[in-house]
């Protein structure tokens, strides 16, 4: 009997293989459908932003032992593309969004010649693209872990019906509510609001903080659509979000697109929305 605890203590403990997501919410996304047979590391930590976040040497590691990177088309991947690859040459990049239609961000949707440039990588933040995003998560564990397929595909349809769910309730809130547009920092909400027959105003004016003139005719836009909140993120400037809500006597709401807990999160930001 003591051989045998003695043997069984010694053998090796497996050690989980290593997924690698851009931000929080993809994480919670694979831990959905995975539950916890992978190591998820997301290499953008809270609090930071996708846009200027640098890669840390301590995250070398990480890199050097994943087997797969699951992107999401956020600028962080396009800076540290070849930094990633040229740690790890054998990771497999797999672009979470390429069963979705992506559109221009913010106001710039004329400027068809910067298109490719101006993308918006928000996809995560509409429940529908979400079951776009869970297709290829799922595509993805099932090759890499046929083993487990059965196991996978019953988390993916789990997770589908609680995608339906949120989505039913959401869409409850906006057909009830007379809100349909709202003011935001950083136009991060684009996906959702095409999603919902709302309308998405960004404060920012090419990624950059407006001016005067800019914030007046806010001002008039916003009066005109009867805006009543105004979204400000962690990771953008807020001192025009703030001038606006006195001007218009609005909400502020600070919101996290990043968090992890993402299904608490998007509902938070419908009831923000539509006083739901």
């Amino acid at each position: 009997m003591k051989l045998l605890f003695f043997v069984l203590f010694a053998l090796p403990i497996l050690a989980k293989e290593t997924l690698l997501v851009s931000i929080l919410p993809q994480k919670y996304f694979i831990d959905q459908i995975a539950k916890d047979r992978f190591e998820v590391v997301a290499l953008i930590p809270k609090g930071a932003s996708p846009a200027t976040y640098s890669l840390k040497p301590s995250q070398l590691l990480q890199i050097k032992k994943a087997k797969l990177y699951f992107t999401i088309g956020v600028p962080f991947e396009r800076a540290w593309k070849d930094r990633i690859l040229g740690t790890n040459p054998k990771l497999r990049l797999i672009d979470s969004t390429k069963y979705i239609r992506l559109y221009p961000i913010g106001e710039h949707e004329h400027h068809k010649d910067h298109v490719k440039e101006l993308l918006d990588p928000h996809v995560w933040l509409a429940p529908n693209l979400v079951e776009q995003i869970a297709r290829v998560l799922l595509e993805e564990l099932v090759r890499l872990d046929p083993a487990h397929q059965k196991e996978y595909f019953d988390n993916y349809k789990a997770f589908i019906a609680k995608i339906a769910q949120i989505d039913t309730k959401i869409f409850s809130m906006v057909l009830h509510s007379h809100t349909k547009a709202f003011l935001i920092s950083h136009p991060s909400l684009g996906y959702f609001a095409r999603s919902y027959g709302l309308k998405q105003l960004p404060i920012e004016a090419g990624g950059k903080e407006p001016k005067m003139a800019r914030l007046i005719h806010l001002i008039q836009k916003a009066k005109e659509l009867g805006i009543r909140v105004i979204f400000i993120e962690p990771q953008f400037p807020q001192k025009s979000a703030q001038f606006l809500a006195k001007k218009l006597g609005a909400k502020v709401t600070l919101i996290d697109p990043l968090a992890q807990d993402w299904e608490q999160n998007i509902l938070r930001i419908a009831r923000a929305i539509t006083g739901g």
